[in-house]
Protein backbone atom coordinates (compact mmCIF):
# COMPACT_ATOMS: atom_id res chain seq x y z
CA UNK A 1 0.00 0.00 0.00
CA UNK A 2 1.36 3.68 -0.84
CA UNK A 3 1.32 6.50 1.46
CA UNK A 4 0.19 9.26 0.20
CA UNK A 5 1.50 12.57 0.55
CA UNK A 6 -1.41 15.20 1.67
CA UNK A 7 -3.30 17.49 -0.93
CA UNK A 8 -2.58 20.52 1.60
CA UNK A 9 -0.19 21.38 3.96
CA UNK A 10 -1.72 23.46 6.28
CA UNK A 11 -0.02 26.49 4.96
CA UNK A 12 -1.28 25.61 1.46
CA UNK A 13 -4.80 25.25 3.02
CA UNK A 14 -7.19 27.57 1.46
CA UNK A 15 -5.47 29.24 -1.25
CA UNK A 16 -7.54 28.61 -3.69
CA UNK A 17 -10.12 30.37 -2.24
CA UNK A 18 -7.70 33.22 -1.29
CA UNK A 19 -6.98 33.50 -5.18
CA UNK A 20 -10.92 33.56 -6.63
CA UNK A 21 -11.57 36.04 -3.92
CA UNK A 22 -8.39 38.37 -4.79
CA UNK A 23 -6.81 37.68 -1.31
CA UNK A 24 -3.81 36.51 -3.16
CA UNK A 25 -1.42 37.94 -0.49
CA UNK A 26 -0.99 36.76 3.13
CA UNK A 27 -2.42 39.57 5.35
CA UNK A 28 1.26 40.66 7.81
CA UNK A 29 0.66 39.47 11.54
CA UNK A 30 0.30 42.72 13.96
CA UNK A 31 3.42 44.16 15.22
CA UNK A 32 2.95 43.71 19.06
CA UNK A 33 2.08 47.20 20.63
CA UNK A 34 4.73 48.31 23.17
CA UNK A 35 3.19 50.00 25.92
CA UNK A 36 4.61 53.30 27.59
CA UNK A 37 6.20 52.63 30.91
CA UNK A 38 3.45 54.55 33.08
CA UNK A 39 4.65 56.72 35.29
CA UNK A 40 4.58 56.24 39.05
CA UNK A 41 2.61 57.29 40.53
CA UNK A 42 2.73 60.94 42.67
CA UNK A 43 3.94 59.86 46.44
CA UNK A 44 1.11 61.21 48.03
CA UNK A 45 1.85 63.06 51.39
CA UNK A 46 2.12 61.17 54.57
CA UNK A 47 -1.21 60.71 56.50
CA UNK A 48 -1.92 61.97 58.88
CA UNK A 49 -1.76 59.44 62.36
CA UNK A 50 -5.46 58.27 63.45
CA UNK A 51 -6.53 59.54 67.08
CA UNK A 52 -7.30 57.11 69.77
CA UNK A 53 -10.71 57.43 69.29
CA UNK A 54 -10.56 56.84 66.12
CA UNK A 55 -8.62 53.90 66.73
CA UNK A 56 -11.05 52.94 69.27
CA UNK A 57 -13.91 53.20 66.97
CA UNK A 58 -11.63 50.99 64.27
CA UNK A 59 -11.45 48.23 67.03
CA UNK A 60 -14.92 48.19 67.96
CA UNK A 61 -16.13 47.70 63.92
CA UNK A 62 -13.47 45.11 63.79
CA UNK A 63 -14.87 42.84 66.99
CA UNK A 64 -18.48 43.69 65.66
CA UNK A 65 -17.02 42.16 61.99
CA UNK A 66 -15.46 39.03 64.12
CA UNK A 67 -18.65 38.43 65.65
CA UNK A 68 -21.15 38.33 62.81
CA UNK A 69 -17.80 35.83 61.13
CA UNK A 70 -18.69 33.61 63.62
CA UNK A 71 -22.28 33.95 63.51
CA UNK A 72 -21.86 33.06 59.76
CA UNK A 73 -19.85 30.10 60.12
CA UNK A 74 -22.13 29.02 62.63
CA UNK A 75 -25.54 28.89 60.50
CA UNK A 76 -23.07 27.51 57.37
CA UNK A 77 -22.16 24.63 59.59
CA UNK A 78 -25.98 23.92 61.14
CA UNK A 79 -26.76 24.04 56.92
CA UNK A 80 -24.27 21.94 55.91
CA UNK A 81 -25.65 19.65 58.75
CA UNK A 82 -29.18 19.69 57.58
CA UNK A 83 -28.00 19.32 54.22
CA UNK A 84 -25.51 15.85 55.14
CA UNK A 85 -29.21 15.00 56.99
CA UNK A 86 -31.54 15.20 54.17
CA UNK A 87 -29.10 13.85 51.80
CA UNK A 88 -28.75 10.80 54.04
CA UNK A 89 -32.45 10.13 54.64
CA UNK A 90 -32.73 10.59 50.32
CA UNK A 91 -30.10 8.06 49.99
CA UNK A 92 -32.38 5.65 52.22
CA UNK A 93 -35.81 6.56 50.40
CA UNK A 94 -34.15 5.75 47.31
CA UNK A 95 -32.51 2.38 48.32
CA UNK A 96 -36.04 1.22 49.46
CA UNK A 97 -37.95 2.62 46.38
CA UNK A 98 -35.85 1.76 43.94
CA UNK A 99 -33.41 -1.23 45.07
CA UNK A 100 -34.51 -4.52 44.33
CA UNK A 101 -36.53 -6.14 47.08
CA UNK A 102 -34.13 -8.43 49.42
CA UNK A 103 -33.99 -11.98 49.13
CA UNK A 104 -36.67 -13.74 51.39
CA UNK A 105 -34.89 -15.56 54.30
CA UNK A 106 -38.22 -17.50 55.16
CA UNK A 107 -37.62 -21.34 54.00
CA UNK A 108 -41.38 -21.99 54.13
CA UNK A 109 -41.99 -18.73 52.14
CA UNK A 110 -39.35 -19.90 49.54
CA UNK A 111 -41.05 -23.74 49.17
CA UNK A 112 -44.35 -22.09 48.60
CA UNK A 113 -42.62 -19.56 46.05
CA UNK A 114 -41.45 -22.81 44.53
CA UNK A 115 -44.53 -24.71 43.94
Amino acid sequence: MQEHEPLETPADFGTGLRAHLGLEQPTPAPEPVEHAAEPDPEPQPDAEPLHDEELEALAELEAQLHAREEVLAAREALLAARADALLAEARALHATVVAPPAPVADELALRRARR
